[in-house]
This record gives C-alpha cells, sequence and structure tokens, in this order.
C-alpha cells in the first residue's frame, strides 16, 4: 500500500520511493513514482526511478522510454545513460548500450557505476582485456567500495585464473576487512586453488557475521568434503531448509549433498540430491534463454550431412598448398570421460602445452556457417580459403599465449570438439585426435550428477533419458566420422589411466613422437601448481589417484535400468563388458 504523502515534501517522498525500490518493494516504489509523476511530470528523477523500476521488474523497453525522457531533460547525468544502456543490453542492442556506456564515460569519467556495468557487458561479449580494464578503473574510482573487486574477481575466476581472482578480493578486503562478499568470493577462490584450511577459515568468518547464509555453509561443506570430513558437511548441509530457498541455491546446495552422500555410499539419498539438482537447473533454462535442441539438431544435422556420397564430392585440396599452423592436436571425448585427468598427465610433460577448455574452434565453425552454411561449405572449400581459417585458428592459439613458430606439441582440450571432428579433418588434415574414453555408464551417470555451468549441450545433463540419448548421437557421429575419414587417433581410456598412466598414455605419446618423463608421474602436484583448471573436475585432478569413481555406475544400476540397452553397443565397441 502506497503510503501517506500529503504531509511530506517531494523530495522525501522521492528519497522514501528510492528506498523502497533498494528494498526490492517494487509496487510501492512504483505506486509512490506513479503519485509523484502525476504533480511532477517532467521531473528527471521520477522518470529516472521509473525506469529502473520496469527495468528491474523485466521490461527493458518501457524501461528505455522512461530514461530517455529523463535523459532528454536532464541530458548531462552520466547514471542516467548508464541505466539506459543497462536497458539497451537487456534488450540485446549490445552496440548501442556501448554507446551508452561510452557516453556516460564522457560525461563523467570519474563515475565508477559506469566501467562495472559496461565491464559486465565486455564479459557478456567475450572482451576479456576490455572486461578487466573496466573492473579495474570502477576500483580506481570507488577504492572503497567491493563491486569493483567483487566484479573483477568474480570475472577472473569464471576466466580460471584464481591466482588473479585472489589478489583482486584481498586488495578489497585491505579497505573493506569485514566485506562478507569479498570473503565469500576470497574463499572460493582459494578452495579452487586448494588451500582448503584457508578457504574454512574465510568462509567461518562469513558465518560469524551472518549465520546460516547458504552460499558459505556450500562453500565450507565443500571444502570439508574435500578434507574427507563428509559428516561433519552434511550435517550442516541438512540443517539447511532448502525448499524456502530461490532456485539457484537449491541446486547448489542439493549438488553438493549429492556428491557428499555418493561419498558415504548412500546411493538412494544421493541420487534425490542430484535429482533434485538438476530440477532446480531446469528452471533456469528459459529465464536464461537456453534451447537444448538446437545443440541435438546440430549434432543430427552434422550426421545427415556427413554421408559417404557427399565426402567423395569434396574438392580436392593440395597438403603442400596449406599454410603451417602449430601442430593441430585435439583431445576429445564426451563429457566427463576423464579428459581433465589426461590433461594434467599430458601437460606435465615439457615438450606439451594444453589449453584447457577454449572455444578456439567455433569461429572457424561461424565462418563457414556466414560462407554457405555448416558443413555444407566444408565440400567446396579452396586452399585460400583453408588457409584463410587456419590462420583464423592460428590467432585463436596466439590469443591463448601459443604462437605460430612454436616448437612445443600444442593440445587443444574440449571434449565436445568430437561433433566436430570433420571440419578439423577438412581444415587440418595433419591434425591428430585423442580420445578419452570412459565406460559409458559412468560417463553419462557422471554427466548427470555433476552441476554443470548450463549451456544448450550441458542442458542435456538434467535427466539421464536427455543424457544418454546425446551420447548416443555424439558417439554415433563420432564412429561415422572414423568410417568416413583418415582421422589420425590415439585412445586412452580412463580406468587405465588411473591403474598405469604409463602404460595408458604409451599409444598417444608414440602418436606424438614424444617418449614418456617421470615428471608425468605426478599429476596432482602438477594440476595444483596450475591453479587455472576450469572445469568440474578441479577438485578431483588435484588428488592422488583413486578409483572410487570407476565402475560407480554399478552402486546405481537400479536407477539405469532404463539406459543400459542404448549403451551396450559402445560398451562392446569401447571394450567394456
Amino acid at each position: 500500500m502506497a503510503q501517506n504523502t500529503a504531509s511530506r515534501s517531494p523530495q522525501d517522498t522521492l528519497r522514501t520511493a528510492f528506498q523502497l525500490f533498494d528494498q526490492g518493494k517494487l509496487r510501492e516504489a512504483l505506486q509512490m513514482a506513479q503519485g509523484l509523476r502525476k504533480d511532477h511530470p517532467t521531473h528527471p528523477d521520477v522518470l529516472h526511478l521509473l525506469g529502473l523500476i520496469c527495468l528491474r521488474g523485466g521490461d527493458p523497453e518501457q524501461a528505455e522510454k522512461f530514461i530517455r525522457l529523463a535523459i532528454s531533460v536532464l541530458p548531462d547525468a552520466a547514471f542516467f545513460h548508464v541505466n539506459l544502456a543497462n536497458a539497451l543490453r537487456q534488450q540485446g542492442r549490445r552496440d548501442d548500450a556501448l554507446a551508452a556506456y561510452n557516453r556516460a564515460e564522457e560525461l563523467d569519467a570519474t563515475f565508477a557505476g559506469t566501467y562495472v556495468n559496461r565491464g559486465t557487458l565486455h564479459a557478456e561479449e567475450g572482451r576479456a582485456e576490455e572486461a578487466i580494464a573496466d573492473f579495474e578503473k570502477a576500483i580506481r574510482c570507488a577504492p572503497d567500495q567491493p563491486e569493483g573487486y567483487l566484479r573483477l574477481g568474480t570475472f577472473l575466476s569464471a576466466e580460471g585464473d584464481f591466482q588473479r581472482a585472489r589478489s583482486t578480493y584481498e586488495r578489497g578486503l585491505d579497505v573493506r576487512p569485514d566485506g562478507p562478499a569479498l570473503l565469500l568470493g576470497l574463499a572460493g577462490a582459494l578452495e579452487r586453488l586448494g588451500d582448503l584450511d584457508a578457504a574454512l577459515a574465510a568462509t567461518e568468518r562469513v558465518l560469524e557475521a551472518q549465520p546460516g547464509m547458504p552460499a558459505a555453509v556450500r562453500l565450507w561443506a565443500t571444502c570439508k568434503r574435500r578434507q574427507g570430513k563428509l559428516e561433519e558437511a552434511r550435517d550442516r548441509l541438512e540443517r539447511i531448509e532448502i525448499a524456502k530457498l530461490p532456485a539457484p541455491m537449491q541446486r547448489a546446495l542439493h549438488a553438493e549433498l549429492g556428491q557428499v552422500y555418493d561419498r558415504l555410499n548412500e546411493t538412494a539419498v544421493a541420487f534425490d540430491h542430484f535429482t533434485a539438482q538438476n530440477k532446480a537447473a531446469a528452471e533456469t533454462l528459459e529465464p536464461a534463454g537456453i534451447d537444448k535442441a538446437s545443440y541435438m539438431d546440430q549434432v543430427r544435422a552434422l550426421a545427415a550431412a556427413f554421408t559417404p556420397e557427399w565426402v567423395a564430392s569434396w574438392r580436392q585440396i593440395d597438403a603442400d598448398a596449406l599454410t603451417p599452423v602449430p601442430a593441430p592436436v585435439f583431445l576429445v571425448g564426451f563429457p566427463r570421460s576423464g579428459t581433465t585427468l589426461l590433461d594434467q598427465f599430458l601437460n606435465a610433460h615439457d615438450a606439451i602445452d594444453v589449453i584447457e577448455e577454449r572455444p578456439i574452434l567455433l569461429p572457424l565453425r561461424d565462418a563457414l556457417q556466414a560462407e554457405g552454411g555448416y558443413p555444407q561449405a566444408l565440400a567446396d572449400l579452396t586452399p585460400e580459403r583453408a588457409n584463410a581459417l587456419r590462420a583464423l585458428y592460428a590467432e585463436g592459439m596466439a590469443r591463448e599465449g601459443i604462437e605460430p613458430t612454436s616448437p612445443r606439441t600444442v593440445i587443444n582440450k574440449l571434449p565436445l570438439n568430437i561433433i566436430h571432428a570433420g571440419l578439423i579433418a577438412r581444415v587440418f588434415p595433419e591434425a591428430k585426435f585423442i580420445l578419452s574414453l570412459r565406460h559409458p555408464a559412468d560417463a553419462v551417470l557422471s554427466c548427470f550428477m555433476q552441476d554443470f555451468q548450463l549451456n544448450a549441450s550441458m542442458a542435456h545433463f538434467l535427466t539421464l533419458k536427455d543424457s544418454v540419448a546425446l551420447y548416443d548421437a555424439v558417439m554415433s557421429l563420432w564412429r561415422q566420422y572414423r568410417s568416413l575419414l583418415p582421422l589420425s587417433v590415439s585412445h586412452v581410456r580412463y580406468e587405465d589411466l588411473i591403474r598405469d598412466p604409463q602404460t595408458a598414455l604409451a599409444e598417444t605419446l608414440a602418436q606424438l613422437g614424444l617418449d614418456w618423463q617421470e615428471g608425468q608421474r605426478d599429476h596432482a602436484a602438477h594440476a595444483a601448481s596450475r591453479g587455472t583448471i576450469r572445469t568440474p573436475s578441479y577438485s578431483q585432478v588435484t588428488e592422488p589417484l583413486y578409483d572410487r569413481a570407476a565402475q560407480r555406475w554399478r552402486r546405481y544400476e537400479t536407477h539405469l535400468e532404463g539406459i543400459l540397452p542404448r549403451l551396450e553397443p559402445y560398451m562392446a565397441e569401447f571394450g567394456y563388458d
């Protein structure tokens, strides 16, 4: 209900309306703002507030209209232009948003909000250097405010640069020692770096200030689980009333409880938590604009295109006409098939660099799509066009610090590049593939259990039915490529790797023309020293080798009965009984 404003000044009423807005009471704030507008129809702050209410309420088009009206009255207010840009960004008008942020900077180069929000746009667009530069500017403009440190720390963590994230949070804590969000960010970076004692200390400081804070309890429990203190983790997590929390936090807590109960060998309870985790995750798909069908459509379209007749029709390309690029080696496989562990063993070799989880290949796919359709444009590829694509790939490698003249063996590790093996073979006929394999039932189950960052491919792992459907589609496509194209492939089975790494890697090292090095044996020390493992397996690969994840599917066999028949052909093909 709107408050009685008859005896209050317009400025007091406006101040109250903004306070209500800050408290998330949008209806009350809207009623007060609308009342003010009746008497002050052109007041810029009233119009701006109406725009902010629309923006937070999910109506960026109406927000844009109100904020433009405010700007027409007060054109030099930098923060008006920032919020106009935010409204444009929410509409997907990113170029217009960038122009509005730039205008705000021109009006007031000291306003930190410009850099916080423009940096977020750069981060969303994948412009890492620009994002980092803007967040640093925000810190310089407002060094005593946490926002710049939080945005920069979060971005660096998302990029896998946990050392720099840690130092960023520590910088913020130097000026805001008790900032709970900064402390929690620091704890997250420390946990990813494997400094579990320090991460626990930071989370406990947060919990002293805010007892029961769900995000802090979850991170505390993750540290305890990694230390093997499973009962402690379980007991504290179970005290949280998960059902009363927003879906994203429900998802995170169910994910952690699932992992804890799995380690406690209470498989039925664990499975229930993984199911609840994925149910909560599914609620975020539509708001995030994630269309999982688009990924399966892509896989099926590739399978339909790659026929013997079509491949036979391809224009011939003389290998001597192709410009040399850093030896293209691709580590592929179905997700959760041991690719991250294999990465650590390979990267520990002093002649190998592994580029981890970077979409360097996708610009080639997009370029082909724009020039005749993908994969159709592969058929008429000329040497000149192939070289342009190879140069595009080399540019992506250079952004990762790999120069064309590098003498090292460079391995591009992105498991689902497996669906683009046809593109790779066409543009890089000299390419080598390392296929990481794991028992199909374990791979599918592990995908279902994992709380992935969702996109169109990972969204298939929210149910076992969709998980096995994607496995069937992806591995069937790989089988198709193998039958049609002269691929150079070595195989590493996860189960062999954890049993005898040197023997398991013999075929791959021979393919790469390298010898085994004893330094490869200590994969855990190497993984810990990297500090930038981006994948969900980051905690497992810093541990000594263990076999608890091998044959895990047998503990969950009653839950898998409906999907095992679809996996049996792959079990036979890959040598699993």
